[in-house]
């Protein structure tokens, strides 16, 4: 059976500040990347890591994605959008665009959908 995995599982393994949930998170992740437990994780799961580890704990862009792409090449991410998920990281640190707009770029181009916006920033994308 497939899990969801919660933003908070995520932050505590990449920022370390919580002793215990450390610890579970390692072995959390540690079974996700041999796969013996499978998880997904949800497009807002990933926007909201995103938010809290650039704003919050303000961490290089850079590092987090790297460390996001990382997390999603896990044997046990079973995510049928890891291309497109991967592919909106590198936008959002390549083109300094939010993830949602990085997303729709990246559906739309992986995909061949239009998109319809008044955002500006989705012409960075073209």
């Amino acid at each position: 059976m497939v899990s969801l995995i919660d933003t908070n599982v995520i932050v505590r393994f990449l920022v370390g500040d919580h002793a215990e949930h450390l610890k579970q998170s390692i072995k959390i992740f540690e079974a996700i990347e041999s796969r013996k437990i499978e998880v997904e994780i949800l497009d807002s799961v990933l926007m909201e890591v995103l938010f809290v580890m650039v704003k919050f704990y303000k961490l290089p862009k850079a590092d987090v994605v790297n460390d996001l792409k990382s997390i999603l090449a896990m044997q046990g991410i079973v995510n049928t959008n890891k291309v497109i998920l991967a592919e909106a990281l590198s936008l959002y640190l390549d083109k300094n665009i939010d993830f949602v707009d990085a997303l729709i770029c990246s559906k739309s181009k992986i995909l061949g959908y239009d998109w319809i916006s008044f955002d500006s920033d989705l012409k960075k994308c073209v």
